[in-house]
């Protein structure tokens, strides 16, 4: 693929907006504002710092006894929480 502009970009997003139907562009607007979030949050992260060192260092070891959460289940919560967030977003 080649390198697109920042305008190209935009444009491509746009027509491909377009095309969405449009019982399924508030899940769209809801998409786009959660990704707007996350990138804000991810810009706060230091991933330097000794407190998230010791968190990701507890999930390896979480992990490697059996403690975690199926990949089901992680998309059954995510869903959940989006729905959650779009839901009182109408509100507010």
């Amino acid at each position: 693929m080649r390198y697109m502009s920042n305008k190209e970009l935009k444009t491509e997003a746009i027509r491909l907006i377009d095309e969405i139907d449009a019982d399924r562009m508030e899940d769209l607007l809801f998409s786009i504002r959660a990704f707007r979030e996350q990138q804000n949050a991810d810009s706060d992260i230091d991933s330097s710092s000794p407190q998230l060192l010791e968190k990701l260092n507890q999930s390896l070891r979480q992990a490697e006894t059996g403690q975690s959460i199926s990949n089901e289940d992680v998309v059954k919560e995510v869903k959940r929480v989006l729905r959650d967030k779009m839901e009182s977003s109408r509100k507010g």
